[in-house]
């Protein structure tokens, strides 16, 4: 468990404001008169900022409405309708809330500023921009909001919500909350002080009152969360390293001396969470921890793993950086029920991962922590990231040579890399000519992220380092042909072989992820008729139940 940080000798006052909310019971009914407000997630329905302010204003006996506008659909986001905007207005009529804010990442600023449009025709309340994107670039949101919230949000929000109650809209002067002002000057307000104990801050709000969830056209008041096999939860917030790709390379320098940056929940918070959620979803089957330092320290991890299974909590699984992976902490978890962990490759060469990317390990380390989780039974599913510029195509058959390495079978994500303003890797990309302004104007950012964010084969282009990604694009179908085909291609390339591989992996992406009906009955005729050729009569009972139950 990390050191606790020596305490400031002026403590954030809010604190012990965000100490009592905590205590609070998860719902007091606000009073009739009451400041009301208006939580706006972009497509995100699974939003962690949003659910968490939406249940820290409840707490705090605010009226508060939460808005999922649009869900997070990888390489299929809908585009924002007039119906849609339509809901958002007649919502903003019916609820009239004294404030709007809004969550905004880097590829949402155009469905942000449309949203904000809208607001601003039925409402002039103080609309306050927050997430990654203010963070990150204040000045530039401000374009677009009346006021940004740099850095963490939950003492401004508890800020704001006390200025509301006192009958005031005008939020200026809140640490961590920047504004122009009557010159149109940035006035910098900072941020806030991290919160170290985050057991003070209320569970995210899951199938609780007054949230709205608009897509497809079509507003609906039922959280469809409760309805999912998965459990969702962070147990900590911050990472330790500084990749070259993430938000965190930016995060991390921005908040040198504002207390400890990696952070982490006690068991018994993390657990009451689980276990809460596990009773209120009915369908739900396992626990997924969505954070890069979940089974690092080794006395937190002891203590969780002996409190988890004795609690019988659902299998989980985790993510983490194999570089921070210890044998001993796994063991601990697997006894509790871990059964996967996802394992950030990135790159296969080492000298692109560590130059590059900014991202430690070598091949030889990731290969030993891959064959140790499958010793202890822990199913390894690799992340890796294709459309790197600065890769060559040796590069993407050492990644190739490294996959064929891994324990089998293997579960593959394979993702494209994305330049974001700012980040340290787009500065590299831009230095040296693979990328161009215009490429990140934020337009050109949403279109790449809305619909290219994983990785989509590229079958027009015969080039070598092309042909060896669309191979790798097809291994998570872990058949031999695949595997011969890659590895042939490494060896002995040549344009029938690469024209196979090209067609193969626009097949398996119409397949997988466009979801063809043609192809999808086609290969489920395939399926059924090689498990009767193999007389394996009860794998297709099996099959064709599991089928009708999830049907049902």
């Amino acid at each position: 468990m990390p050191t606790p940080p020596t305490p400031s000798a002026n403590p954030d006052p809010t604190l012990a404001l965000l100490a009592k909310v905590a205590a609070c019971p998860p719902w007091i009914f606000p009073p009739p008169d009451g400041p009301r407000v208006l939580f706006i997630s972009l497509y995100c329905f699974k939003s962690f900022p949003v659910r968490g302010f939406h249940q820290l204003a409840r707490q705090s006996g605010i009226d508060s409405h939460a808005v999922f506008f649009k869900d997070n659909l990888t390489n299929r986001h809908t585009p924002i309708t007039d119906d849609e905007i339509g809901y958002l207005k007649a919502l903003l009529r019916r609820v009239n809330p004294d404030m709007v804010a809004i969550s905004v990442l880097a590829p949402y600023v155009p469905a942000a500023r449309r949203v904000i449009a809208a607001v601003r025709e039925i409402t002039d309340v103080p609309v306050v921009a927050g997430g990654k994107h203010p963070t990150i670039s204040p000045e530039e949101a401000l374009g677009y909001a009346d006021y940004v919230c740099k850095g963490e949000g939950e003492l401004v929000v508890l800020d704001i919500l006390e200025r509301l109650r006192a009958g005031s809209r005008d939020l200026s002067g809140i640490k961590g909350l920047w504004y122009r002002d009557a010159d149109g000057r940035t006035v910098d307000m900072g941020q806030r002080m991290l919160i170290q104990d985050l057991d003070l801050i209320p569970f995210e709000a899951y199938g609780e009152p007054q949230m709205h969830f608009i897509e497809y056209g079509r507003h609906a008041e039922h959280d469809p969360e409760m309805e999912a096999e998965e459990i969702l939860v962070m147990a900590g917030r911050g990472c330790v390293y500084m990749c070259s790709y993430c938000v965190n390379s930016l995060l991390i320098p921005m908040n040198r001396g504002n207390g400890r940056f990696v952070r982490l929940r006690s068991p018994a918070n993390v657990i009451a969470q689980v276990l809460d959620r596990a009773a209120r979803q009915p369908k739900a089957r396992f626990a997924s921890f969505n954070d890069e330092v979940f089974g690092v320290f080794d006395d937190w991890t002891r203590e969780f793993s002996e409190a988890y299974r004795q609690a019988d909590g659902p299998p989980f699984n985790c993510e983490l950086v194999p570089k921070l992976i210890k044998e001993h902490n796994v063991r601990a978890l697997v006894g509790a029920g871990l059964y996967e962990m996802h394992f950030g490759i990135q790159s296969g060469s080492d000298e692109i991962r560590a130059d590059v990317l900014k991202r430690p390990g070598k091949n030889v380390e990731l290969l030993e922590k891959a064959h140790m989780l499958a010793e202890c039974g822990v199913q390894v599913q690799c992340d890796l990231i294709l459309g790197n510029p600065f890769d060559t195509a040796e590069a993407i058959e050492e990644s190739i040579r490294l996959l064929a390495a891994m324990p089998q079978p293997l579960k593959l994500n394979t993702y494209k890399l994305q330049f974001f303003p700012h980040y340290p890797l787009t500065e590299r990309a831009l230095a040296a000519g693979y990328v161009s302004k215009a490429d990140l104007h934020e337009d050109k950012v949403a279109d790449n992220t809305l619909y290219n964010f994983i990785y989509r084969p590229v079958v027009t282009r015969f080039d070598r380092k092309t042909v060896l990604e669309n191979c790798i694009y097809l291994i998570p179908w872990n058949t031999a042909l695949v595997w011969w085909l890659a590895k042939r291609l490494c060896e002995r390339p040549g344009p029938i072989l690469g024209a196979v591989a090209n067609g193969l992996a626009a097949w398996r992406y119409q397949l997988d992820f466009c979801a063809n009906p043609a192809l999808v009955w086609l290969r489920r005729l395939w399926l059924v008729g090689r498990m009767v050729a193999k007389g394996d009569l009860g794998g297709l009972r099996r099959r064709l139940a599991a089928r009708l139950l999830r049907s049902t």
